[in-house]
């Protein structure tokens, strides 16, 4: 079967529940600071002392373990945000206590004085980070090929992955590399169609 996938309807089927709220009820998003949740606070990217990291409280749980991480239980039990409509409405207050908190530590020992606490959270990392990172080294997510013009070249490989093995990583074809084999063996044609079709300039130099 054909498989259509668009690049446009793959970045509107990122919209989720945002779209639904707006077609089933007019509710308009709102532009938000790093990265922030549409409805639920703190779910969003923090400035630390040395770097920025996300932490995400999609649980009552969740924000609770992270006041206590941030030797501030009462915080937690505060009327202004002891529930996720409380520290929506009261968000403006809130986030500057969270940001000083933040800028207190570096991203290291905050990450892990919040996984100690079981808050979800990880580091936004830098280019050089993501591409170093050891998960993407686990999934094989780099590749390294010769190119007869630029020598040994790395890049990341495609996300899809069918079947159980990934087989060989190649570098794109040259210019009718690969011209021969797709004629004679995908498309059928013989010798003489194929000096036809080149006499034609199908294939123009």
């Amino acid at each position: 079967m054909d498989c259509d996938v668009s690049l446009f309807d793959t970045a509107l089927s990122m919209l989720t529940y945002p779209a639904t709220w707006y077609l089933n009820g007019g509710l308009m998003s709102q532009r938000t600071r790093h990265s922030a949740h549409p409805s639920i606070v703190p779910f969003q990217a923090f400035e630390s002392a040395d770097g920025w990291i996300v932490v995400a409280c999609a649980k009552e749980k969740f924000w609770q373990r992270l006041c206590e991480a941030l030797d501030d239980a009462p915080l937690a039990y505060d009327e202004r945000f002891n529930s996720f409509s409380a520290r929506s409405r009261n968000k403006d207050i809130l986030l500057p206590i969270l940001n000083e908190k933040f800028l207190a530590m570096g991203s290291s020992d905050l990450i892990t004085r919040l996984k100690e606490f079981g808050v979800p959270c990880g580091p936004v990392n830098t280019l050089a980070e993501a591409l170093e990172e050891p998960q993407t080294l686990a999934r094989d997510m780099i590749a390294t090929t010769q190119h007869p013009r630029f020598g040994e070249v790395r890049q990341v490989v495609s996300p899809v992955n069918v079947g159980p093995d990934k087989g060989p990583y190649r570098r794109a074809p040259l210019r009718n590399e690969d011209g021969q084999d797709i004629l004679v063996n995908l498309l059928g044609y013989d010798d003489t169609v194929i000096e036809e079709l080149r006499e034609a300039g199908a294939f123009d130099a």
